[in-house]
């Protein structure tokens, strides 16, 4: 009789237990949706943030980044608007970088692989560049260091295209990722050098012209000496002015 009422009372506390869990989860998922907004922002621009990061976990999307676009917005004291509106670009970025990495094939691209690639995109990558990095790797290999190298090839100059035919020849030849990093060192490199003049080519012109300029200091002092040789000639003879 005992154990017959000890399984009634399971049961009954069953349904309010799982109905506890799932409140508990509501709730959970409810406080990662929320963000801090400042109070000066309009209730258009509150609703907009918040709809984005809304929509960022509906879609299973990374929010680290676009967090950082609302504490930006704030240090900067940017507008609700303005804010508003690079959350909402972060958020495309976003779902643009996850989208390219599932079309090329993983099922489940981590949250870092997420945001390595919307960070490339922020720096000038398309969503067909992170799409091709990713059908040139295998499918249980991390792309966020190609996606870093990338942003950085980026922000040295690199030219997008020429950026992801560099990572992607390393991928096809499995070079690790201690490889495709030497890429960004590389431009370093190269950037470093012609900063410094080691480009012959432009050594060979700054040559030439400090070359020019000797020359043309050189007809110039002459030049100044022909002149004072003719005052002297006129004076000496014409002579001194008589009292």
């Amino acid at each position: 009789m005992k154990s017959i009422t000890s399984l009634a009372v399971a049961l009954l506390c069953a349904p309010a237990a799982l109905f506890a869990q799932q409140a508990a989860a509501g709730a959970s998922a409810a406080s990662q949706a929320n963000v801090s907004v400042p109070a000066s922002y309009s209730a258009q621009a509150k609703a907009n943030i918040e709809a984005s990061f809304k929509r960022a976990q509906e879609k299973n999307l990374p929010d680290q980044s676009m967090r950082q676009r609302v504490a930006e917005g704030k240090a900067k004291a940017a507008s609700g608007a303005q804010t508003a509106a690079a959350v909402r670009k972060t958020e495309a970025r976003l779902e643009a970088s996850q989208s390219a990495m599932v079309h090329a094939g993983r099922a489940n691209p981590s949250a870092d692989e997420i945001n390595a690639g919307e960070k490339a995109m922020a720096s000038g990558a398309t969503e067909a560049n992170v799409e091709a990095l990713a059908k040139h790797a295998p499918s249980d290999r991390s792309l966020v260091v190609a996606f870093d190298v990338l942003s950085t090839l980026e922000a040295k100059g690199t030219p997008v295209n020429q950026a992801v035919a560099q990572i992607t020849a390393k991928l096809d030849a499995h070079a690790n990722d201690d490889a495709l990093v030497a890429l960004a060192g590389d431009a370093s490199a190269a950037g470093a050098a012609n900063a410094h003049g080691s480009n012959p080519n432009a050594t060979a012109a700054g040559s030439a012209a400090a070359g020019v300029g000797a020359t043309v200091k050189g007809v110039g002092n002459a030049a100044g000496g022909a002149g004072a040789a003719v005052t002297g000639v006129v004076k000496g003879a014409v002579g001194p002015k008589k009292p």
